[in-house]
């Protein structure tokens, strides 16, 4: 289904309509799209609504055009207006990876759209998932016997990055070197073959997948202001974690033991600073606890929201 929001066509879809709790999840990426949670949308919906949609400029929603400006507000902006337009007075939101990252955002800047927060393997401070990432690829990077990467792999674990767009490019370059796709693609429970076959992609042409680059590279634009001059705005390469303090909402962690992408210090500081936070770990999962533990994560996800 799609619902136009701004001119924008964007595509969502409605699991357990018949209930009034309501779970809006948020993919991550950028640009990952919705279509690996739709086995967990369809388990929850056992007990609650659950909203599912693909950002704008990525996968099934309209893409971005090529002067169109774009930002994480944008984003959420785009988020309350869909919650208005559905006619829900409240919801939770679930926010995986990138997607933390629009979760905290949103729920600091609309507490009273949401009834809580659940953060699965969130990435909040991008530059030391970044660095978490490289340190978890480092004995492979090492056994490919190629000098480039190695270097590269180095240098994100050392570099303090001033330019903090540079590590996007870096780590993504890096990745690009990863044979092992279990390693490539952060899984731990289970294989990449059972990761694909957890996505229903048909009728999903190609073009579709090659949005998300532009989606990217939008989010990580300086946005200019109507005068010209440059405005300071939220980006994913900034560290979001000092978010947390202000919001005063249940918030439920859910990280797999295995995660490079969330990490030690990023579990830290929510536990030592979310006000109130609770913390499920998944210990046979990486980055995907949904798809490599899903029972223990249906009902984690209903325990939490006391459904």
């Amino acid at each position: 289904m799609f619902i136009t929001i701004w001119g924008k066509k964007i595509w969502y879809e409605i699991y357990g309509t018949e209930y009034h709790d309501t779970l809006l999840y948020l993919h991550g990426g950028p640009g990952a799209s919705c279509l690996d949670f739709a086995n967990q949308a369809k388990a929850l919906s056992e007990k609650m609504k659950v909203v599912t949609f693909d950002q704008l400029g990525v996968l099934r929603s309209d893409a971005l055009d090529e002067n169109e400006s774009y930002s994480m507000e944008y984003q959420i902006e785009m988020v309350e207006e869909m919650r208005k337009l559905l006619g829900i007075e409240k919801w939770s939101i679930l926010g995986h990876s990138y997607g933390g990252m629009l979760a905290v955002l949103y729920a600091s800047t609309y507490p009273n759209s949401i009834h809580k927060v659940i953060l699965e393997c969130p990435s909040l401070c991008f530059e030391d998932s970044a660095k978490s990432t490289a340190e978890y690829l480092s004995e492979h990077i090492h056994s490919l016997d190629n000098k480039t990467a190695v270097e590269l792999c180095e240098k994100i674990k050392s570099t303090d990055y001033q330019d903090k767009t540079e590590v996007v490019f870096d780590l993504s370059t890096l990745l690009s070197y990863v044979t092992d796709m279990e390693l490539r693609f952060y899984l731990h429970g289970i294989s990449f073959d059972e990761y694909e076959l957890s996505m229903d992609t048909t009728d999903i042409p190609d073009e579709m997948w090659s949005k998300g680059e532009q989606h990217l590279m939008k989010l990580l634009e300086t946005q200019p202001m109507p005068d010209g001059s440059l405005q300071k705005r939220v980006q994913m390469t900034d560290n979001l974690l000092p978010m947390l303090t202000k919001i005063t909402a249940p918030i439920l962690l859910i990280n797999g033991k295995y995660d490079p992408a969330c990490t030690k210090n990023q579990i830290e500081y929510i536990m030592n600073h979310a006000q109130n936070v609770t913390q499920a770990i998944f210990e046979n999962s990486a980055h995907f606890p949904r798809l490599e533990e899903p029972q223990k994560y249906t009902n984690t996800i209903l325990g939490f929201l006391e459904l």
